[in-house]
């Protein structure tokens, strides 16, 4: 990761001070953070885009995902996209399996991808949280205030949390906290006034993948 601002942060005594230049434009941060010999696992894929920032609500106290479990939930994923009903007219801008781990400790993973069809243009995220002991804070106060979020129980014990927006350019919510605690997070929003080419029941399939519980 690289970042650049105009803070001096050399005095820690003192206030923050700012000198109104930034000595790094965006261009010049992208050629630092993908430099080749920096890579110390799969190489830099030009051709794939930036991936834009994501996150999940948690406390960080869930179980680490370690690369083996991140690259179990990525083939879950591909997997299971291989199989939703109307994937045939969807098109990404990264592979579906593109999860990492976020800035918010080990215990949680997303990605963020631009999906595309004649229909329109949208924002698809998808995180996964490796335990939650209890419900998320945030989606508690989201489901009081919103009344188009309804939370059920289902049979084998696994909360689920749905909210379809049509007046909203077709955006959709979709979570499920298994009885393993593990949380599987998909949500779809309109790019530029657009119409999310995907469906509520499609963010439904893609999150209720048996291969996605790492129990």
């Amino acid at each position: 990761m690289a970042t650049a601002s105009d803070a001096d942060n050399t005095d820690l005594k003192a206030r923050t001070r700012h000198s109104g230049q930034i000595p790094l434009a965006l261009e010049e941060l992208t050629a630092i953070a993908t430099t080749p010999s920096l890579t110390v696992t799969a190489p830099v894929i030009p051709a794939v885009p930036l991936m834009p920032s994501c996150g999940a609500d948690t406390d960080g106290n869930g179980p680490e995902l370690t690369p083996e479990k991140v690259a179990r939930l990525d083939r879950a994923l591909e997997a299971r996209w291989a199989t939703m009903p109307g994937n045939n007219d969807l098109a990404l801008d990264r592979p579906i399996g593109s999860l990492r781990l976020t800035d918010f400790g080990k215990d949680n993973v997303c990605e963020v991808i631009t999906v595309t069809s004649a229909a329109g243009e949208g924002r698809l995220d998808i995180a996964a949280v490796s335990g939650r002991s209890a419900p998320s804070p945030q989606d508690e106060y989201l489901n009081e205030i919103n009344p188009d979020r309804i939370t059920t129980r289902s049979p084998d014990g696994a909360t689920v949390t749905r909210a379809d927006y049509p007046a909203n350019g077709g955006s959709a919510y979709f979570s499920i906290t298994l009885p393993s605690t593990q949380q599987v997070i998909i949500s779809t929003t309109p790019i530029g006034g657009s119409i999310v080419p995907m469906t509520l029941e499609q963010i439904e399939y893609l999150a209720t993948a048996p291969e996605l519980d790492l129990d």
